[in-house]
């Protein structure tokens, strides 16, 4: 693997992460789409073009989300100009393998015409893993800055008992908070009382809400409908961790002034070097599993 070469193709400060430490371990690696101000690795190689970075690249880095709001662009928001997708895909090497986050059907498709390995890390299991911790430590951030009060004796709400949820309950109890957990499953209301958790069935949220001073949200489909946030404290916080299209019904936690902020892409933001050190290893473990089943078909 350390004599192909990598294409790093925009993105934040993760993206630079990734490029730094792949140039760090001896990987021949070209980049394009960001400021050619910004401090990059002396040993990668800074491509004026799409066609000069793609050119000879073995292995296609793509940032976390791949694409912009817009869907036509690659997220390069250290970039000053933008990067069609089309452009990216028409100037594709044969035989190379794209590594992104969060690819979306249309692009899934595109490189399956064209007969194009790809593989999305943001599915991984240890990348989703390891991503909530710094996802779990910038909610609590947040709710630290945007309170009045100590998060010490605070009736905190997590909605969900997945990864992410898992761990903030666990960090929110070093806090000293009063925690309530809400989940479907009857074995995931046993482990948070199990853990010394108060547990609500989902579908009870609405007869506790007003208890609660912060609000953590993990569930990315509308929970906290208009019935349940007019119940809210008027003081409360919510923080929705919620990938698209999230947890609350944003319209209707403004009309009734609530403090609500969906906190999207937190390890980028909190954490970007421990972020991008995930993806990092996480790209590497995906290509050494596909080198060696490519290894064992031949």
């Amino acid at each position: 693997m350390k004599t192909d070469t990598f294409a790093v193709i925009g993105g934040d400060f993760r993206s630079t992460v990734v490029m730094n430490q792949l140039a760090d371990k001896g990987y021949h690696v070209k980049y394009f789409g960001f400021d050619e101000t910004l401090a990059m690795n002396p040993n990668a190689i800074h491509e004026k073009n799409i066609s000069g970075a793609l050119s000879g690249a073995k292995y296609v880095i793509l940032p976390l989300p791949y694409a912009s709001q817009d869907s036509t662009t690659i997220n390069a928001p250290l970039y000053r100009k933008e990067i069609l997708i089309s452009d990216v895909i028409e100037n594709l090497p044969p035989h190379c393998f794209i590594l992104g986050g969060m690819l979306d059907e249309v692009i899934c498709s595109t490189l399956k015409s064209k007969e194009i390995t790809y593989a999305d890390y943001f599915h991984r299991e240890e990348f989703t893993i390891k991503n909530a911790i710094p996802t779990a430590e910038g909610a609590i951030e947040i709710a630290l800055r945007e309170t009045p009060h100590t998060l010490h004796r605070s009736h905190c709400l997590i909605a969900g008992y997945g990864r992410i949820a898992k761990l903030l309950s666990e960090y929110l109890s070093g806090f000293g908070a009063d925690i309530t957990v809400s989940a479907r499953k009857h074995s995931d209301l046993a482990w948070i009382e199990a853990r010394g958790h108060h547990a609500i069935h989902t579908s009870q949220i609405k007869d506790y809400i007003h208890n609660f001073d912060v609000i953590f949200n993990t569930v990315p489909y509308k929970i906290f409908d208009r019935t349940a946030l007019s119940l809210a404290k008027k003081d409360c916080l919510i923080i929705d961790l919620a990938s698209k299209p999230g947890g609350i019904d944003f319209e209707s936690a403004q009309k009734f002034g609530l403090n609500v902020i969906w906190a999207l892409s937190l390890p980028g933001k909190c954490a970007p070097l421990t972020a991008g050190s995930i993806i990092t290893d996480t790209i590497i473990n995906i290509i050494r599993e596909w080198e060696d089943s490519y290894g064992l078909e031949q």
